[in-house]
C-alpha cells in the first residue's frame, strides 16, 4: 500500500514538473535599464558592470552601469527615477528605511 502512494505521489509530480511553463508578457518591460554603480575600478563598479551585462545578455533588455557617488546617491537616484537599479550597503540601506537619509 505504502509502495503504491509513492509511485502515484512519483507519477503525478512527473506531469507537474513536465508541464511547461507560459512564457511571460514582455510588452510591458522596459527596453533599457541602467544600474548605480560608484566610481570607475572599484568593487561596485565591477559587479554593476557585470549584473547588468548578465541581465542585458538573458532578458534581451539594452543594459549597463552608471557611475555614481556611491551607495547614498544610488538610492536617491532610483528613488527619483534616474535610475531602475543601483547598488548599496547595508548601513545606508537601513538608514533610509528608516528614514534617516
Amino acid at each position: 500500500m505504502k509502495t503504491q502512494a509513492v509511485m502515484a505521489v512519483a507519477f503525478a509530480s512527473t506531469f507537474a514538473v513536465a508541464t511547461p511553463a507560459t512564457a511571460q508578457d514582455r510588452s510591458d518591460w522596459p527596453s533599457n535599464f541602467t544600474v548605480g554603480t560608484a566610481s570607475q575600478g572599484g568593487t561596485y563598479f565591477a559587479y554593476g558592470s557585470g549584473w547588468a551585462n548578465f541581465v542585458a545578455e538573458n532578458l534581451g533588455v539594452s543594459g549597463g552601469a552608471e557611475i555614481t557617488g556611491g551607495p547614498v546617491q544610488n538610492m536617491a537616484l532610483v528613488h527619483t527615477g534616474d535610475l531602475k537599479f543601483g547598488l548599496t550597503t547595508m548601513g545606508p540601506a537601513r538608514e533610509s528605511m528608516d528614514g534617516n537619509s
